[in-house]
């Protein structure tokens, strides 16, 4: 019976003992590398553009990337894009429900999608800058799938959430 009390309060320390150590070693969360304001550059689709379409599958030119999870819709789980408002003069882009996941330490993936219509952006870090490739999705397939590629730069956040 003693064994067993013994045993108990070893493994009840050691339990102790790992959960403080983790609490001051946390490691710095992959989202942090990448959170803050873009501005993005969307090239043209390939092989041809989506004509009057284009408004649904256009990512807004500036955004900021929040650690922040959704909690409603499809943002939930995924962590919150809130669009900049454009300069003016200069086009919007798609609002709606947008999120963003990491992928790797170098990579991430930002979603809009309202159910129907949307963009995917596959971006990887190249030097200062985020560079990959858009993929739009429609509720009705499309024989010929289209590309974009897509340059996301840090620019200074002055807008508020």
């Amino acid at each position: 019976m003693q064994l067993l009390r013994l045993c108990l309060i070893l493994v009840i320390l050691t339990l102790l003992l790992q959960s403080e150590a983790n609490a001051q070693t946390q490691p710095t969360p992959l989202t942090k590398s990448f959170e803050g304001c873009y501005e993005l550059t969307l090239g043209r689709w390939w092989p041809w553009s989506f004509g009057g379409d284009n408004e649904f599958v256009t990512a807004p030119s500036r955004i900021r990337l929040f650690s922040e999870r959704g909690t409603k819709g499809f943002e939930e789980g995924g962590f919150l894009i809130r669009t900049i408002p454009p300069r003016k003069g200069a086009a919007s882009g798609r609002g709606g429900p947008s999120y963003w996941n990491v992928k790797s330490p170098n990579e991430i993936e930002l979603i809009w999608n309202d159910g129907f219509t949307g963009v995917r952006l596959s971006l990887k870090k190249s030097g200062n800058e985020l560079r990959g490739w858009a993929h739009p999705h429609f509720d009705a397939p499309r024989l010929i799938p289209r590309i974009a590629h897509v340059i996301a730069r840090k620019i200074a956040c002055d807008a508020p959430k």
